[in-house]
């Protein structure tokens, strides 16, 4: 008979997490799910590999977030294959690989007992990202790197997978099952497959940051020209912008959409840069001819962002952010629904921010006094469901 030469555990198993270990081992051999993929056919069997690979491409593409893409990998691989454990480990600039998502009986153990990270010189896991390597191991108490924990409940089968993002070693995506040889070289490819999808999209996720990056850092650049005329009006973009991308969420908006307010908002007022610096920064009210001039700012900036490839659909936004509901404001007079909603969020923030800043007409007031004046201006500057939404926001500040 072969000599074990099982690796031993860097922390004891205790008597609690045994006793867990057993537990989930006699759930996992009693779900009806698992004996029924099990009894499956292996043309069924390869059918649901090919469905599985297709939705988890699709779904990483529609999300930035890789925590997220990493709970999708593994709620696809849990609820479709019924695997004991399917886990995502990413790995740090230090050496250790850190549990970021996992799901099935096994996983349940792990998080319980805070066995969420590994030295990268250490186990199955930890030679794959070394190496780069595949590894499908039809029997862990042969192969010497693996690290048991009890020999009577660990898992029998073990598949690693490197995840590879811009050609390096990113982290690993980890398969294991309870009984010896349970995993095959088509449940490799599968799993090969899924990791390459999962590297592509932390990659794009990656590039896209780095564009949104590069597109805020042109927006700052923009709006730094009317900041060399009106320290205000830089600040109060900023502050608006923030504000009025968490009312978006909140709303409803999805993360694109209210990034989209975000920008809309820090550039509402970069139509100032044509507006004299003698009536942006005068002390006392403007006359009827200084609002004129005043007002045109919606229109230049509209203007100025048209002739911006990138920011050209922001345009909109921009020109109708000092429309009312009511029908009262510029410069197109429109009302209620005529607005853009993103046009309405912004007027809300603005409004609120402007109530809460020291002006060169009249000192900031406090911020309650700013929620008493957003609700006394409801239904005729301001919508009132975008009030209401940025009501809730501020509570929570």
């Amino acid at each position: 008979m072969r000599e074990l030469t099982v690796k031993p555990p860097s922390r004891p198993a205790g008597r609690r997490e045994l006793a867990r270990r057993a537990e989930a081992l006699r759930r996992y051999r009693a779900d009806e799910r698992v004996q029924s993929i099990a009894a499956a056919g292996e043309l069924a069997y390869l059918r649901s590999q090919l469905r599985s690979a297709a939705r988890l491409t699709a779904r990483l593409a529609a999300t930035r977030d890789v925590e997220e893409m990493a709970r999708l990998v593994v709620d696809e691989l849990h609820e479709t294959f019924a695997f004991y454990l399917a886990a995502v480990q990413r790995l740090d600039g230090e050496g250790t690989l850190h549990l970021l998502a996992a799901r099935g009986q096994l996983a349940e153990v792990m998080t319980e007992f805070l066995l969420v990270e590994q030295s990268v010189e250490d186990g199955v896991n930890g030679r794959v990202a070394r190496s780069g390597v595949t590894a499908l191991v039809h029997d862990t108490r042969e192969d010497p790197d693996y690290i048991s924990r009890d020999p009577h409940t660990d898992p029998r089968s073990e598949l690693s997978v490197a995840i590879v993002v811009d050609g390096a070693v990113w982290g690993v995506l980890n398969i294991e099952a309870v009984e010896a040889a349970a995993l095959d070289e088509a449940d490799a490819v599968l799993v090969e497959a899924i990791a390459a999808s999962f590297g592509s999209a932390v990659h794009r996720a990656g590039l896209i940051a780095d564009i949104e990056q590069a597109f805020t850092t042109t927006l700052a650049v923009v709006t730094s020209t009317v900041e060399a005329k009106d320290d205000y009006t830089a600040c109060h973009g900023s502050d608006v912008a923030g504000l009025a991308e968490r009312v978006a969420l909140r709303m409803g908006l999805g993360a694109k959409e209210a990034r989209e307010v975000h920008y809309a908002a820090m550039l509402h007022d970069v139509g100032k840069i044509a507006v004299p610096s003698e009536i942006l920064c005068k002390q006392g009210p403007l006359t009827e001819d200084e609002w004129v001039v005043m007002r045109s700012h919606t229109v230049v900036g509209a203007e100025l962002v048209e002739r911006i490839d990138a920011f050209a659909h922001l345009a909109p936004a921009i020109r109708s952010s000092h429309e009312r509901v009511d029908g009262n404001g510029y410069p197109d007079g429109l009302t209620g629904d005529q607005i853009p909603l993103a046009a309405r969020i912004i007027a809300a923030c603005d409004t609120y921010d402007a109530i809460v800043t020291d002006r060169p007409y009249r000192a900031a007031r406090t911020p309650l006094q700013a929620r008493e004046e957003l609700m006394r201006v409801t239904d005729s500057q301001l919508d009132r469901q975008v009030v209401a939404v940025v009501l809730e926001e501020l509570a929570g500040e």
